[in-house]
């Protein structure tokens, strides 16, 4: 008798578990970056050599006819929040993606061999990041890329930006 009493907590305990947001449990990419975040920048990245992006939780999505293509954000590190056009999903990248002139972000520490990915989610929530371009693949057989600026990249430590054309909108239209 009391293993079925055992086995229906366990039961309903799954059932409310199942019940709470998807958010609560959120799963993170090897850099520590979850599903629901965003990389935002209160600048346009055009011909700089690079510029600093943020790492942000969307609080009101973009919408062409409402926001004028503008989604507010907070950023993780500091709860600062605004609006601004430039935000971005993003992956890590694949060697696929590993091409000349591709814009991709970095997480801002270095090593002796070049800028590393972050090494734990303390390091890739709080500290810097940016985003250059690609400039040089001739080292990637040795897992470097070199982007714009001549910075030095591992390439576990590139992410590539998911184009907004492919990404389900949340709620803005």
């Amino acid at each position: 008798m009391k293993k079925k009493n055992v086995f229906r907590v366990i039961a309903i305990v799954a059932f409310y578990l199942s019940l709470l947001p998807v958010g609560l449990f959120a799963e993170e990419d090897d850099h520590y970056i979850q599903p629901d975040d965003y990389f935002v920048s209160r600048e346009e990245y055009n011909d700089q050599t690079y510029i600093n992006v943020y790492l942000a939780k969307e609080m009101t999505p973009a919408s062409a006819t409402k926001t004028k293509g503008e989604g507010e954000f907070m950023q993780v590190t500091d709860g600062k929040k605004y609006w601004t056009k430039n935000f971005y999903i993003t992956r890590i990248a694949t060697d696929k993606d590993l091409k000349l002139g591709v814009k991709v972000i970095i997480f801002d520490r270095s090593n002796e061999d070049g800028y590393r990915a972050p090494e734990s989610k303390e390091e890739a929530r709080t500290e810097n990041w940016f985003m250059a371009k690609i400039t040089d693949t001739s080292d990637l057989f040795k897992g470097i890329v070199t982007v714009s600026g001549g910075y030095k990249i591992l390439k576990n430590n590139l992410r590539v930006i998911i184009p907004k054309a492919t990404v389900t909108p949340k709620g803005g239209k």
